[in-house]
């Protein structure tokens, strides 16, 4: 109770993983030590957690989607996730860094996830790569600059399809960064939004209604 009144109404849902003797077994061998690897080089700590990797993975999965962007990839290690479960689902994802050595070395993993037919990662700035691409996009995962996500939703939810899913990371523990963003989502018509935390990060996930 303490948290939503934090969070000024917005409603947020804990997610409780189930216990498993192997979390990463699902993805195979090769890919699980190469998620594990790239966890254990981020110092920055740039990349989600294992469980909302996991948790994108199911979004996508459940929802069918096919047309996918990632604003903010780091070293590829939620597109990795996504890419997963985009191989299920007959889909893409765009993922766009903007530091210009970290998209190479996301391209890398990708490459040694075996979904380079999948995953695509673009280097540089969103705001001047976004308009280059084409169509509409049925998911979006935002996990960029927090004070810049405002900007980023006003951008794209105009090319979010019908029933399309938005989701941004850190909106529990960077929350004082991005209270427009959170505003927005919580009050727009066309959105339907709830806050989940597979990890203490928080996810927002908006549904757009109309």
């Amino acid at each position: 109770m303490n948290r939503a009144r934090r969070l000024a109404g917005i409603g947020v849902a804990v997610v409780v993983s189930a216990a498993h003797p192997s979390p990463l077994r699902a993805q195979g061998a090769d890919v699980a030590r190469l998620l594990q690897t790239i966890k254990a080089a981020d110092i920055d700590r740039l990349a989600v957690s294992e469980e909302d990797g996991r948790f994108l993975r199911v979004m996508i999965a459940s929802s069918g989607a096919k047309h996918v962007l990632e604003i903010g990839g780091a070293y590829g290690y939620s597109a990795i996730w996504m890419g997963l479960a985009l191989r299920e689902t007959g889909g893409t994802l765009t993922t766009i860094e903007f530091d210009a050595a970290r998209a190479r070395r996301a391209a890398e993993h990708v490459r040694a996830a075996g979904l380079s037919d999948i995953v695509t990662v673009v280097a540089g700035d969103a705001f001047a790569e976004i308009p280059k691409l084409q169509g509409a996009f049925d998911f979006v995962f935002l996990d960029a600059w927090k004070r810049d996500y405002k900007r980023f939703l006003d951008l794209m939810l105009p090319r979010l399809a019908p029933r399309g899913l938005f989701l941004a990371h850190n909106v529990v523990n960077k929350q004082a960064e991005m209270r427009d963003f959170l505003q927005a989502i919580t009050s727009d018509a066309r959105l339907v939004t709830a806050i989940v935390s597979p990890s203490g990060e928080g996810m927002s996930v908006s549904v757009k209604v109309k």
